[in-house]
């Protein structure tokens, strides 16, 4: 859980409630495993049906579920929640022509986006978080086929899970390596959230885990990096798994926004 490594700095300026940091550490969460979907995708040759950054979404989605293995604290459907909300935050608010999602393009637009993790949220247990449909506004003729969504992708990533992990008989030949270059100047408290991300480990611990389960056919590279946008990619030639600084300040501005988190201002 990256409660820490990704928690921004306290000053006398920034104050920020659990609700919104929740909302910040699981997004970063989210963003680290959809990418960590498409280096596994690409590195161990997974076979998938549709588009991969689909394919990614749900790799992710349940990468929380069966990474962390966190599903029975008490928070967990809110960070569900948390995760269907950035991309309702994604979808609604004002873009830079440059920035808006086409119709041709790989990804699926926002709304989609929005409406998928709702449905798998609310899926993953319908008894117990038919709130969700509520809070997100799913519509009932969704709604009902979420349990078999989310159980058909529960499946498939099981499949691949058992089909691709490394045998006791392999030997680790391969790793995924962090580098943390230094953070951009205008991120507030830049250099105290680098101390907190190296003093976690989370990070290094998911790349363990990866590396440990799977049997890489090369070594690989995650990298938190300045970018000068939000943003995060898995480039497929050089195997280096990139997270922004400026995607995790994305999340702590789009914070502010989601009235249900709006109790208390992050900085």
């Amino acid at each position: 859980m990256l409660s820490l490594c990704l928690t921004p700095a306290v000053s006398a300026q920034e104050h920020a409630s659990t609700e919104q940091l929740r909302f910040v550490t699981t997004n970063a969460e989210f963003t680290l495993l959809h990418e960590m979907g498409h280096l596994l995708i690409h590195e161990l040759k997974l076979p998938i049906l549709g588009r991969e950054e689909d394919a990614a979404d749900q790799l992710g989605f349940m990468g929380l579920f069966l990474i962390y293995d966190r599903q029975q604290t008490p928070d967990f459907p809110m960070r569900l929640l948390d995760v269907a909300d950035y991309w309702r935050l994604e979808w609604q608010r004002d873009k830079a022509p440059a920035e808006e999602i086409q119709a041709w393009d790989s990804h699926a637009l926002d709304e989609q986006r929005f409406y998928n993790m709702a449905c798998l949220a609310y899926g993953s247990d319908p008894k117990n978080l038919e709130w969700i449909i509520e809070m997100t506004g799913l519509p009932e003729e969704r709604a009902f086929y979420c349990q078999d969504e989310y159980e058909q992708i529960q499946y498939a990533t099981l499949w691949f899970r058992d089909h691709f992990k490394r045998t006791e008989q392999q030997p680790i030949q391969h790793r995924i390596k962090v580098i943390y270059d230094t953070p951009p100047h205008h991120l507030d408290g830049g250099s105290e959230l680098l101390e907190k991300v190296k003093a976690d480990g989370e990070l290094e611990a998911v790349a363990k885990r990866a590396s440990d389960f799977f049997a890489l056919p090369r070594d690989l590279t995650l990298r938190v990096k300045s970018c000068g946008a939000p943003d995060s990619w898995y480039n497929t030639n050089s195997g280096e798994l990139t997270l922004c600084y400026e995607r995790i300040a994305h999340f702590r501005k789009l914070a502010r926004q989601l009235p249900r988190l709006n109790s208390s201002a992050l900085n």
